[in-house]
C-alpha cells in the first residue's frame, strides 16, 4: 500500500512537472535571455507590459529609423507597433527557439499553429533559423511553416478578436489595479497612456506608487492604460441602448466614455456623446426642437474622464482646447478633481480649466 501510494506520488508530481513545463515552454531564465533596452522598461514588453524572459521564445526586436530600439514579448505586440509605425521602422529580429539567439525576422522560418502555448494569442507563433528546425520541431508538436510576412499578416488579422479576449481578462486585473492605485498612489499623477508598458514606465520612473511587487505593478499599468475595464457601472450613466443625441443624433450607448444627461423633472432624460453637444442643449433647446426651460431641470450629470463615475456637472471642472477628442471632435473635457484636470490640461495643451458657469456658447463652435 505504501509503495503505490508513493508510485501515486511520484506520478502526480510528474505530471504536475510537465503541465508547467507545457504552460511555461516560453520562459527561459534572466541570464539566458538578450535584452537591448537600457531603460526602466529593460525587462518588460513595451506594448503590454508582460515580462519578456518569461515569454523570451517569443519575443520581437525593433530597430527604428532613428536608431531607437524596443523589445516585444511577441509577434501580436509587434503587429501593433507595425500597423502603427511601420514607415519608421528599420528591421525587425525574433528569438530562434532553438538557440534563443536574435535572428533576422525576415529570414527566419516560422511555425505557426503548433500544440505549444501561444503569447498573447491563442494561436501560438515560434520562430526558427533554418526550415530543418522547423520541420523538426512541426513533426512533434504540430503546426504550419509560414515566412515573416505571411505570420505578421495573421496576426495583425487576429488583433481584434484577440484584444477583444485579451480585455475580457484584464477586466478582473484592471479592477484590482484600480483599487491598488487609489490606496498606494498619488491619484493626482492620472494620466493617459498609449500602452500597459508605457503606463508602467512612467509609474516607475516617476515613483507614483509605494512598495508595489510586481503583480500589483502590472494591475496599475492595466488599468492605467485602459480604466474603463474598471469601471463601476453602478456609478456611471445609464443610457438606453436606443438613445439618441438630439443635437448630433448619434447612438450616446456607443460612447461610454463621453456621456452626459440631463434629468427632466418627472419626465424623461435626455442623453449626449459629449458634454459640448449637452451645452449646447442646455444653453439653446428649441433649436433642437425641445422647450425645457432652466426650471425643468432636475439633474445634470457628466462622465468623469478617469473614473468614468458619472459626477454632477455643475461641480465638475472642464478643460478646453486639448488635444484629446471626443466622438464630435474637440471637447470639453470633465472632471470631479481639479488637480487632475489641471495636470490633464499641461499633458495634453489644454487652454484653461473652466467650471460649468464658465462655458459659454460661443466656445461651443
Amino acid at each position: 500500500m505504501k509503495k503505490s501510494l508513493i508510485t501515486l506520488l511520484f506520478f502526480i508530481t510528474l505530471f504536475a512537472i510537465n503541465t508547467n513545463a507545457q504552460e511555461m515552454f516560453q520562459t527561459v531564465e534572466l541570464k539566458e535571455a538578450t535584452l537591448v533596452k537600457e531603460d526602466s522598461s529593460k525587462e518588460f514588453c513595451n506594448v503590454c507590459g508582460m515580462d519578456l524572459p518569461k515569454y523570451y521564445k517569443t519575443n520581437h526586436v525593433t530597430e527604428f529609423k532613428n536608431g531607437h530600439k524596443e523589445q516585444y514579448c511577441s509577434i501580436h505586440c509587434q503587429a501593433q507597433i507595425h500597423e502603427d509605425y511601420e514607415d519608421k521602422i528599420k528591421n525587425i529580429q525574433v528569438v530562434d527557439t532553438n538557440s534563443l539567439k536574435l535572428i533576422d525576422a525576415k529570414s527566419a522560418f516560422y511555425v505557426v499553429g503548433s500544440s505549444k502555448k501561444g503569447t498573447m494569442s491563442a494561436v501560438s507563433k515560434y520562430a526558427f533559423l533554418t526550415k530543418n528546425e522547423a520541420e523538426k520541431f512541426i513533426k512533434e508538436f504540430g503546426g504550419e511553416i509560414h515566412t515573416f510576412d505571411e505570420t505578421l499578416k495573421i496576426a495583425k488579422d487576429g488583433l481584434e478578436k484577440e484584444k477583444k479576449i485579451l480585455d475580457e481578462k484584464r477586466i478582473p486585473v484592471a479592477k484590482k489595479g484600480k483599487k491598488i492605485f487609489e490606496s498606494m498612489c498619488d491619484i493626482n499623477q492620472m494620466k493617459d497612456f498609449n500602452s500597459i508598458g508605457e503606463a508602467k514606465q512612467y509609474l516607475i520612473d516617476n515613483k507614483i506608487c509605494n512598495n508595489l511587487d510586481a503583480q500589483m505593478l502590472q494591475a496599475v499599468s492595466v488599468y492605467l492604460y485602459n480604466p474603463i475595464l474598471a469601471r463601476d457601472n453602478s456609478k456611471a450613466i445609464k443610457v438606453p441602448e436606443d438613445a439618441k443625441c438630439p443635437v448630433c443624433g448619434m447612438f450616446v450607448a456607443k460612447y461610454p466614455k463621453w456621456v452626459a444627461q440631463i434629468k427632466l423633472r418627472n419626465t424623461h432624460s435626455h442623453y449626449f456623446d459629449g458634454v459640448k453637444d449637452m451645452m449646447k442643449f442646455y444653453i439653446e433647446p428649441s433649436k433642437y426642437n425641445h422647450n425645457h426651460s432652466k426650471e425643468d431641470i432636475l439633474q445634470i450629470n457628466v462622465t468623469d474622464y478617469y473614473s468614468l463615475d458619472s459626477i454632477d456637472a455643475k461641480e465638475a471642472f472642464y478643460v478646453i482646447g486639448s488635444n484629446v477628442y471626443g466622438p464630435m471632435g474637440e471637447e470639453l473635457i470633465p472632471f470631479k478633481n481639479e488637480t487632475q484636470a489641471k495636470k490633464f490640461m499641461e499633458d495634453h495643451f489644454g487652454k484653461k480649466v473652466l467650471k460649468f458657469e464658465d462655458i459659454k456658447k460661443e466656445m461651443l463652435f
